[in-house]
């Protein structure tokens, strides 16, 4: 068993990590009278410059006109979002939409949510070969973000119109070849990051799942992002992510299951 106070002072250390102190430029997004997003300065005024629908009004940026409608709210969000990647403040373009808050208020490109602070949502599967290894995958070198890192076996960002469930089902079997179709998946608490990163900002509520597989079970990537799929004992995994050979999501995601399981108190707030 790993010691409890090691735990505690790692998953100290990363959730500071997670959640460090904010510039304060920041310029809150106003959608639908909801504080959405947070973006910078420069990329708050561009859109208030590009569109008339948007305003900068006492430090922030306020969608106006368009509130009652979502559909309008999606199309308008669609248009910042293209006219953002035009301008080199989004890189790269996912073809996949997340929620702006929720589908009542509007829908937005995946790839300019930090660039806007909109906070999104993604799910995590802990896979356990038994009490003491775990199944852990490798991002590939080619991944825009965090290449090269070793991830949990399942992770990815639930999209507009998903439950949670369902994107876990779906990159379960997209990322791992894993069908979770009867499998007894057990539900663990969640966290938020929110984070200045290069992209802006990564404000993201990440829920955590646990599973433990059947022996021999056959895992294999199908979508071309995880480079190699390996089962580590826990004490190795823990040691790796000391060394910073985790992303930081699948850090903390490790240690709530970790920590959940074993009944290791936790800081005050981490998770809940």
């Amino acid at each position: 068993m790993i010691d409890p106070a090691r735990l505690r002072q790692l998953a100290a250390s990363l959730g500071a990590v997670a959640r460090p102190p904010l510039p304060t430029d920041l310029v809150p997004l106003i959608i639908a009278d909801r504080h959405v997003g947070d973006a910078q300065s420069s990329v708050a005024e561009f859109i208030a410059q590009q569109f008339d629908q948007f305003t900068l009004r006492n430090g922030k940026l306020v969608m106006a006109g368009v509130a009652a409608d979502a559909i309008a709210r999606s199309e308008l969000m669609a248009a910042v979002a293209r006219a953002l990647h035009g301008a080199g403040m989004v890189r790269g373009w996912r073809n996949e939409l997340l929620s702006v808050g929720n589908l009542a208020i509007a829908t937005v490109e995946r790839a300019a949510c930090r660039a806007l602070g909109i906070t999104t949502e993604a799910v995590h599967l802990n896979a356990y070969a038994n009490s003491s290894s775990l199944f852990v995958a490798r991002r590939s070198p080619h991944k825009q973000i965090d290449p090269g890192l070793w991830d949990n076996l399942v992770g990815g960002m639930v999209p507009a119109g998903e439950s949670l469930e369902q994107a876990l089902s779906r990159e379960a079997l997209e990322e791992a070849g894993l069908r979770l179709d009867g499998a007894a998946v057990q539900t663990g608490r969640r966290f938020q990051m929110r984070r200045p990163v290069a992209e802006g900002m990564q404000s993201e509520i990440i829920h955590v799942f646990d599973t433990t597989l059947p022996t021999g079970i056959h895992l294999n990537n199908q979508d071309g992002e995880v480079d190699t799929i390996d089962c580590r004992s826990i004490e190795e995994i823990v040691s790796a992510i000391e060394r910073g050979e985790f992303t930081l999501e699948a850090s903390l995601v490790v240690l709530e299951s970790l920590t959940r399981r074993t009944g290791v108190e936790m800081p005050s707030g981490l998770f809940h």
